[in-house]
């Protein structure tokens, strides 16, 4: 029974979260949240109430803010989520998407002041999933807790780098929106 439940629970940790969905309609965004269309990128994802949204960049490589402070003019926040998307990665990168998200993912956390405490991969289908969470915590500002996710689409090389972030003392009640924000993100497989 042990061994039955241990694989069971195993299986479960190999797979990836339940998060991002695929040319799937919108539905009711749950309370406490709007639908925010990504328009550029044919994607959409849930804004909490009170929170800003800002798009810079161009059509091939935009990048969306959804925050919780307004977003200074480099894009600067406290509090938030932020998406940059990248057509076409090998033209751009000289790496298909997957391989430059790998890429990404094993640097990410590692730098001064920075302590990994989370890293998962997983694959399914054409979509190749890295993520990482670490503190950064350099000598000049407050600690922050970080979350990265690396998304590629291997059929479009097309990669998704959204990274959810806030300061360590208000993580905790940050990531109850972030990690609805991040698991009910809505993408355009064809893109």
């Amino acid at each position: 029974m042990f061994r039955f439940l241990f694989a069971v629970v195993a299986v479960l940790l190999t797979l990836p979260a339940a998060a991002q969905r695929y040319n799937v309609p919108l539905g009711p965004a749950p309370a406490g949240f709007n639908w925010q269309p990504l328009p550029q990128s044919k994607a959409a994802a849930l804004l909490p109430a009170g929170w800003y949204y800002k798009a810079e960049g161009e059509k091939s490589a935009p990048t969306y803010y959804l925050t919780q402070e307004e977003p200074g003019e480099t894009g600067e926040y406290q509090t938030g989520l932020s998406l940059q998307v990248v057509r076409k990665a090998k033209a751009k990168t000289r790496h298909a998407a997957p391989e430059y998200a790998e890429l990404l993912m094993m640097r990410t956390g590692f730098g001064h002041g920075q302590q990994q405490l989370e890293k998962t991969a997983a694959t399914e289908g054409a979509w190749h999933k890295r993520t990482v969470r670490y503190r950064d915590a350099p000598p000049d500002a407050e600690p922050r807790v970080v979350y990265q996710m690396a998304l590629a689409n291997a059929k479009t090389d097309t990669l998704y780098l959204l990274t959810f972030e806030s300061l360590e003392k208000d993580w905790t009640e940050a990531w109850k929106l972030g990690e609805v924000m991040v698991r009910e993100l809505v993408l355009d497989a064809r893109q």
